[in-house]
This record gives C-alpha cells, structure tokens and sequence, in this order.
C-alpha cells in the first residue's frame, strides 16, 4: 500500500491498510463492500455511483465507484490549524480496482477534502495497493 497526501494530512481519514473486499463472479458479478474501502466515511456516503463490475476477456474485472461525503462544518486555515468561521467541509472520493485473469488485483483511490461548496481543496490522498485475491468457496 502507498499513500501520497498533497497538502497536510487529516487525522481520521483513513488508509488502506488492512482492507478487505469481496468479488462475487458469475453472472451477475459483485463487489462488496460496494465502496470497496469500509471506513468511518461509508455511513456517510452520499451521490454513490459505481460503473457496475464490467467483466472483460475471460476473467479481468474493472470496477471503477464515487462518493461524496458530508463532515459537517470545519474550521481550517492555510497551516491545517482550527481557526475562523466553520464552514461546511465534504469528502469526493474516486476509485479503480482492476482484477486479472490470474486474480491479482491493483487499487487506487483519491479522496479530497473540500471547502466552500467544494471550490477550495484543503487536502487529498491518493492511496494505491496491489496484491492477490484468495478463492474462497
């Protein structure tokens, strides 16, 4: 797992360490969760879209999701320290997971903390992982 911030670092948004999703193959294909990353944020979910699990040559699986997040009103200033007038704070988050035919799978996520009705970036992470899917049955 590689985690880049751009920005300073927002204690509490997680990372994707010690994560677990599960792919349903078949005819209807299926990833659970559908965010693919369960963090204090999927309560929170608002605006999901997902394109669907879209299988491609045989086995290779592409799925791409979105999400906003609403926290509530923050307070930041240049620096990331509290001060000023609370203003509404939302996280947009985007992600690929792509599994091949040898059930090895890449993941990337972006997530960005915004103000100001999401004109103004305060933070983002950009996480990705590799590894191998274990079959279970």
């Amino acid at each position: 797992m590689e985690a880049q911030w751009s920005g300073r670092p927002i204690s509490g948004i997680r990372q994707l360490k010690q994560q677990q999703f599960r792919v349903e193959r078949g005819e209807n294909p299926a990833i659970e969760p559908q965010t693919v990353i369960d963090s204090r944020l999927t309560p929170l979910v608002e605006r999901f879209s997902s394109s669907g699990v879209e299988q491609i040559a045989g086995s290779r699986m592409i799925y791409h999701w979105s999400y906003e997040a609403s926290l509530g009103a923050l307070t930041f200033n240049d620096s990331g320290a509290s001060s000023g007038p609370a203003q509404e704070s939302r996280v947009a988050v985007s992600g690929d997971l792509v599994i091949d035919d040898q059930k090895g799978f890449e993941l990337s996520q972006q997530s960005r903390l915004t103000q100001s009705a999401g004109t103004k970036t305060l933070s983002s992470l950009f996480e990705t992982a590799h590894g191998s899917c274990r079959e279970q049955r």
